[in-house]
């Protein structure tokens, strides 16, 4: 993803190409597939000033605005879950995590991960809701570790059949940690997450 950003940010120095709105479009792409996603709106709504019938972008634009409204939505509220609920996921998750082996990573929490890569961490959770995709948009778990943080996790390419379910336990290496604070539709979206 990284050498694609690399490409258009060399076909950008053509002017023609800057009145494509496929360039800007296919580079929003990119940005929605690296979790950046004020950017990747930035570069859809070029596209779709370039061409308002864009439905493909259209239909990407909606999506993802869709997606990080309902994501925030759910890690404020915990899934929708009450007390009762999340104290029984979480005992689920402090048996399972008691029980691991050790690993050549060392096992944190969601709080004391870095912003960005962290290739020595793993992080144990537990998924309490989710968000599944409509073929444009990662599956989206939202997960409590164990202090109850609640956070989003990006899973791509992943068959929705074989998805995780709600109260799994996964253990997520090499997270990248990352934050949205997007305002959509006059209401903020601000949410922490790791793919």
């Amino acid at each position: 993803l990284k050498c694609s950003l690399n490409a258009y940010s060399k076909a950008s120095a053509d002017e023609k190409v800057l009145s494509d709105p496929d360039y800007h479009y296919n580079k929003g792409i990119v940005f929605k597939y690296l979790d950046d996603y004020s950017n990747a709106i930035a570069y859809f709504s070029d596209a779709i000033s370039i061409h308002p019938q864009f439905t493909e972008c259209l239909n990407e634009l909606n999506d993802l605005k869709d997606q990080i409204k309902k994501t925030s939505l759910l890690i404020k509220n915990k899934g929708k879950h009450k007390g009762k609920n999340i104290a029984m996921m979480l005992r689920k998750l402090k048996e399972k995590t008691q029980c691991q082996n050790p690993s050549k990573v060392s096992m944190t929490t969601f709080d004391q991960l870095s912003n960005g890569s962290n290739e020595d961490k793993a992080i144990n959770c537990i998924l309490i809701s989710s968000i599944v995709p409509n073929g444009r948009t990662p599956f989206v778990c939202i997960c409590l570790d164990i202090d109850s943080n609640c956070f989003a996790l990006n899973i791509y390419n992943i068959d929705c059949g074989k998805a995780p379910k709600l109260g799994d336990v996964m253990t997520v290496p090499y997270p990248q940690k990352s934050m949205v604070n997007i305002v959509i539709d006059g209401e903020l979206n601000d949410f922490e997450m790791i793919r």
